[in-house]
C-alpha cells in the first residue's frame, strides 16, 4: 500500500476543496442551494471548500454524485498548474467578487505555490 506524505495529503485537501466549489460554481449552485439538497446545512458545504476540516468519505460520496464529479477523479494529485487553473477558474465564476473574496483567492493562490515550493526545496 502507497503511503502519502504530509504535503500530497495537505494538496488533495486543498485540491478537493476547489474540485468541489468549481463544479458548484458551473452547476449554478449557491452554498445553501447545495446544503438542502444534500440535507445538511451551508457552513458545512462552506467548510469543506475552504477546507478547513476533513470530510467523511460518503459526504465526499455524496457531493461528487450531486455535482457530478467522478469521485476518484477527486484524489488524483493534479500539478501546481492543474490547481491553479481549477482556482482561476473558480474566480471566473464567482458572480459577487469582493474585496475579502479577492483576498482569499490570492492567498490561496499563494499558499499552494508555498506548498509546491516546499516539496520541491524539500
Amino acid at each position: 500500500m502507497r503511503n502519502y506524505s504530509e504535503f500530497e495529503l495537505s494538496i488533495l485537501n486543498i485540491q478537493i476543496g476547489c474540485e468541489l466549489k468549481l463544479a458548484r460554481l458551473k452547476k449554478g449552485l449557491s452554498q445553501h442551494q447545495l446544503s438542502l439538497i444534500l440535507d445538511t446545512n451551508s457552513t458545512s458545504i462552506g467548510r469543506i471548500e475552504r477546507f478547513e476540516n476533513s470530510c467523511s468519505w460518503d459526504k465526499l460520496y455524496l457531493l461528487s454524485q450531486n455535482l457530478e464529479i467522478e469521485f476518484c477523479n477527486l484524489f488524483k494529485l493534479k500539478t501546481l498548474n492543474e490547481l491553479l487553473f481549477i482556482v482561476n477558474e473558480t474566480i471566473n465564476l464567482e458572480e459577487k467578487l469582493t474585496q475579502t473574496k479577492r483576498e482569499y483567492y490570492t492567498s490561496l493562490k499563494q499558499l499552494i505555490k508555498e506548498k509546491f515550493k516546499q516539496k520541491s526545496n524539500g
